[in-house]
């Protein structure tokens, strides 16, 4: 069960701000408002060291964005007069998300690192996982038409993944470096690029300074090409990759 932060007995959380709505069943250790669509929610929590913080998280991709953070004063405080302290403070921090709440409806607030470009699929594929984190973007998605990994464990032999039997598409890119790599796998979770052990096939080499925008048309084209299925020009924030005066990736890996 979470622990949801203390409040004063007699305060009562707000069920509905401005298209923001209280979800009590959440799994999370806040109290928790969401959009309609659960795609986005304001997060209040109570932390070590008599801190109260809240932010606002695009729950897609686990992105989030710090709203503010305070510190609360217990003195000398200690048992139930240091609780009573500690209620009061998670109050202050819920009237605070609920001021940024009521100025920001959930339309008017989107993460600046989530890429929208991910939640096109290529054709024949599905969006399975999308992380964004401080230092990485990974992005799986699960082929339609394959339902089963070839490979039994870890250590498996890699040779056994072929375009023809990967049940991912992986994407990866270390975040602000320019390097991003394209592999199938064979499940999620997979151990990537940071790995001694990788549990990925790379199946093009990426041109330099790649960002998850570029990295993930290669991949769309790459579908296409192995698949023998269109690509969709107007996706959403899809970059061509003419853009760029790196060479195209020949299907041998060589540059033309």
């Amino acid at each position: 069960m979470p622990a949801k932060p203390p409040l004063p007995s007699e305060y009562e959380l707000p069920d509905s701000v401005n298209g923001w709505h209280h979800t009590p069943e959440s799994t999370r250790n806040a109290h928790v408002w969401t959009d309609g669509d659960e795609t986005a929610s304001v997060e209040v929590f109570e932390s070590v060291g008599d801190e109260i913080y809240a932010k606002v998280v695009d729950t897609r991709a686990g992105a989030g964005e710090e709203l503010f953070r305070l510190e609360y004063e217990p003195g000398d405080a200690t048992g139930a007069a240091y609780t009573d302290t500690k209620r009061d403070a998670v109050r202050e921090g819920i009237e605070r998300a609920r001021e940024w709440m009521d100025a920001t409806a959930p339309t008017e607030w989107s993460h600046p690192d989530v890429c929208d470009a991910v939640f096109d699929a290529p054709t024949g594929c599905s969006l399975e996982r999308y992380f964004h984190g401080n230092r990485e973007s990974v992005v799986y998605y699960a082929r339609d038409d394959v339902d089963e990994s070839p490979l039994r464990g870890r250590g498996d032999d890699l040779s056994k993944l072929t375009p023809e039997n990967a049940p991912y598409l992986y994407i990866h890119v270390w975040n602000g470096s320019g390097n991003a790599t394209v592999a199938l796998a064979p499940w999620t979770h997979a151990h990537g690029p940071s790995s001694k052990h990788p549990e990925i096939k790379p199946v093009l080499e990426t041109p330099e300074e790649c960002g998850l925008e570029v990295a993930l048309t290669m991949a769309r084209e790459w579908v296409r090409e192995h698949d023998g299925r269109a690509i969709d020009v107007d996706a959403t924030g899809q970059a061509a990759l003419s853009r760029w005066e790196q060479p195209a990736v020949t299907d041998g890996g060589e540059r033309e």
